[in-house]
This record gives structure tokens, sequence and C-alpha cells, in this order.
């Protein structure tokens, strides 16, 4: 893995629900950030790491809730953003599970295939697989819900930062038609 594809993976671990796995799981997350070069994508992983062992696991959890799934304006289904929730959301998830299902990837989270942290696993262990255009640009709003976590969740919104730039550098230009942010 190069250090775009351990940063993907690393990001899609801490931006996923805090249960029991998760909590167990820092340690090994925290030698695997302490292995990433100084920068801004260390730090902000590190920073996090910080915020999150200091909180109980139950406070975690309602904070993962609060912030994720019951404020729509900051879920992390990525076509809700672009979408709403509709026909057009409908089809681009069904583009979404076409990409992964071509490259063999699999999950039994149950998760939508827009969730942040899958489409961000996806990207980490599958970087040669086509139609991943589908799934950058599926990352197009992600300036408008950092906006929005600065505002309710800054830890979370330092931890998103870095990936913006990451979305750019990945890919050539704007969001198809119809696919920019818009915040329902």
């Amino acid at each position: 893995m190069n250090l775009k594809e351990r940063y993907l993976k690393l990001l899609s671990i801490l931006l996923d629900y805090p249960d029991e796995g998760f909590l167990n799981g820092l340690p090994e997350v925290g030698r695997a950030v302490a292995h990433l070069p100084e920068g801004e994508q260390r730090s902000s992983l590190d920073a996090f790491l910080q915020e999150i062992r200091s909180l109980s696991p139950i406070r975690a959890q309602e904070r993962y809730t609060s912030i994720f799934d019951l404020t729509p304006s900051t879920t992390l289904s990525m076509t809700y953003h672009q979408c709403g929730d509709g026909e057009k959301r409908a089809g681009v998830l069904a583009q979404l599970q076409q990409v992964y299902g071509c490259s063999g990837y699999t999950t039994s989270s149950g998760d939508l295939p827009d969730y942040l942290p899958m489409i961000l696993e996806f990207l980490s262990l599958c970087p040669e697989a086509p139609g991943q255009e589908v799934l950058w640009n599926c990352l197009e709003p992600l300036n408008g819900l950092i906006g929005r976590l600065r505002e309710t969740a800054p830890s979370y919104a330092a931890l998103l930062m870095p990936l913006e730039g990451v979305r750019k550098e990945a890919t050539d230009g704007p969001a198809p038609p119809g696919m920019g942010d818009r915040h329902p």
C-alpha cells in the first residue's frame, strides 16, 4: 500500500461507528498512524485519536450517532448530499454497487454503498479498479460537509480536511452536472 492508500484505509477506520471492535483496534490504528510521515494527514489522524481515546465508549457512540445518524446535513451517506433521497440517488447507489461488484469488493456491514468509510476502504484496497471516478465524484460535496462539521464536530471536520486535498488530486475536474453538494 502506498501512502495515499494507507491514509484512506486509516481514515475509513476512524470514520466508522465506534463500537467495541473499533475501540479495541485503536492501539493498532495508533501504531499505523505513527508510521505515516509528518504532515497534515498524520496530524489530523493523531489529533482525532487523542480525542476519541479521551471519551468513554458510550459517549463516543452517542456523539457519533448525534453527528452522523441523526443529523441529515452531516450524514456520511455521500450521495444524500448530492441527490437527496430519491430516484437519482437510487441510480447512483446502483452504480456504486456495480463498481464494487466488478472489483470483487464485498462487505457485510449492511451499509449503503455511499457510506463514506466504505468508499474510502474500497479506494484504499482497490486503487486500480475501473469505475473509480464514480466513487471520487461521490466525494464532491466533501467541502460542504466539512464546513457543517466545523460548527458541530470540529474534530471530525479536522479529520476530513486532508481528504479534500486527496480528492482534488485524484479527480480531473468537477462532478458531473447535478452531482454538486445540494445540502438537502
